[in-house]
């Protein structure tokens, strides 16, 4: 399981977004399947085989014509089980498949308890939720009916098979070619042999779910790492700030007809700060992704320190930048542990520091164990604020050279806002910045503002300059600023 966590971790983002937290999860589930069966069906198994070959042994020692019967009574039930696995693999996918979409459906549910609540939707939720257990359910009895009508065939031939038995035994016995003490004997052999021959059957049924569940982990296991461990990319030395996107152009998808960034090109300067502006779905946050690495662009390169970030690796690339991303996750620890990540090199001081500059000070400050407060589960116990500062203090720890803040003030109120505001000096002394907004009023004081329109630069300039040339991001800030 650690191992395949491990990897799990080291995959591209594209591999989760193509993917619900359920199906993980239940990849997850399968290691323990098959732990489970390696260390214990399959080895008791396995001993019951090769004692079955002492036995058998011993039987050619009573009686050659009766073990020959005996071993031929295996041939239609090792048939019987090949023809059958096809069938018994088809169904371990779909109950994979039912359960995969079964535990998607709960991690959503239980995750957005409060929409669920809020919309008074329990019951219908519930009903949906119940219909894809029930689909699972009736994958699992399918295939219970498949492997029991497997053992009932399988047992009838062992019936039949004995009687045979029977009736030639006592006719050698009969005939004085085999005493009754011997037939008496062998008789017990053969529950010896016939047995671990029954397990078998049982265990390939098995073996059918083992294999479905390697398949399923074998597509995690053989998807392609950000960074290839044989063959490590180059760390990024201690970085000045100075970043060149040269004509970048991006798509999600090879089969993607419209690129979502086409034909991007700016260069910004150490310490400098830049913002991103336009309209919903223009591309603002998946060009700050490609900075980070977490895509890489179809055409074209950026560079920082004139250092190709495709060269780079990915892990020492993002330890040099700090991302405030749209949606603040928490984790359920304290309130030092999700600015610091876990992180034991930086302290309580480097942690209050960061705190004060992202106006989380005073709040933390008012809790009942400050700093050691539990902050809940995705942070449940704060407000959306105060999460949003509690990410911004987490993206300045470090003393990053580059910052991107995507949206950082969405979920702020308007006075925090001003003073963030009034400490973004400060954030961007020394630092390059890239700020996403959609309040222009964040953006005023650039150094220079990019407004994205359908995946192109539409404008670039100065907030003066922009106004004066009464376009696009006139029109935005007619909407949104006191003119």
């Amino acid at each position: 399981v650690s191992g395949f966590i491990k990897h799990t971790l080291t995959l591209p983002l594209k591999f989760f977004e193509s993917r619900q937290v359920g199906d993980i999860l239940t990849r997850v589930q399968e290691t323990g399947k098959i732990q489970a069966f390696l260390t214990q069906q399959a080895i008791a198994t396995w001993l019951d085989v090769v004692m079955m070959f002492v036995y058998v042994g011993l039987m050619l020692y009573y009686n050659w014509h009766l073990t020959l019967l005996v071993l031929a009574t295996i041939v239609p039930i090792a048939i019987l089980t090949i023809v059958a696995s096809p069938f018994l693999r088809q169904v371990s996918r779909e109950i994979f498949k039912e359960a995969a979409a079964q535990n998607s459906l709960l991690v959503e549910m239980m995750s957005g308890v409060a929409t669920v609540k809020a919309a008074a939707s329990e019951q219908e939720v519930r009903w949906r939720w119940e219909d894809r257990l029930t689909g699972q359910l009736n994958m699992v009895f399918k295939g219970q009916n498949l492997a029991n009508g497997l053992g009932s065939v399988s047992g009838l031939i062992n019936t039949l098979s004995g009687t045979a038995l029977l009736w030639f035994g006592a006719s050698l016995v009969i005939q004085e070619q085999l005493t009754i003490g011997q037939f008496v004997a062998f008789n017990m052999l053969i529950g010896r042999v016939i047995s671990p021959i029954l397990s078998l059957v049982g265990l390939w049924d098995e073996f059918q779910e083992i294999l479905v569940s390697v398949e399923r982990l074998d597509d995690v296991l053989t998807t392609k790492p950000e960074e290839n461990t044989q063959k490590p990319l180059m760390q990024l030395p201690a970085i000045a700030g100075h970043v060149k996107f040269d004509n970048i152009s991006f798509r999600y998808s090879e089969d993607d007809e419209q690129y979502t960034l086409q034909n991007i090109s700016f260069e910004v300067a150490p310490g400098k700060t830049i913002a991103i502006v336009g309209r919903s779905g223009s591309g603002k946050s998946t060009l700050v992704k490609l900075l980070q690495g977490l895509y890489q662009p179809t055409t074209g390169r950026i560079l920082i320190d004139s250092h190709d970030i495709r060269h780079i690796s990915p892990q020492s690339l993002r330890s040099q930048l700090g991302v405030v991303p749209q949606e603040c996750f928490l984790f359920s620890g304290t309130i030092l542990e999700n600015i610091s990540l876990y992180k034991p090199e930086y302290s309580l001081e480097q942690g209050v520091e960061v705190a004060k500059l992202a106006e989380a000070h005073v709040f933390i400050q008012n809790l009942p164990l400050g700093y050691n407060t539990k902050v809940g589960e995705r942070g449940s116990n704060l407000s959306g604020g105060q999460r949003q500062r509690i990410a911004i203090a987490r993206a300045l720890l470090g003393n990053p050279k580059i910052m991107i803040l995507d949206e950082a003030t969405s979920s702020l109120d308007t006075e925090s806002e001003r003073r963030f505001q009034q400490n973004l000096a400060r954030i961007s002394r020394d630092r390059t910045t890239f700020i996403i907004a959609h309040r222009l009023s964040t953006v005023r004081n650039a150094d220079s503002i990019l407004v994205l329109d359908q995946g192109l630069i539409a404008e670039r300039g100065t907030h003066s300059e922009l106004m004066a040339e009464k376009g696009l991001y006139y029109h935005l800030a007619q909407q949104q600023l006191d003119l």
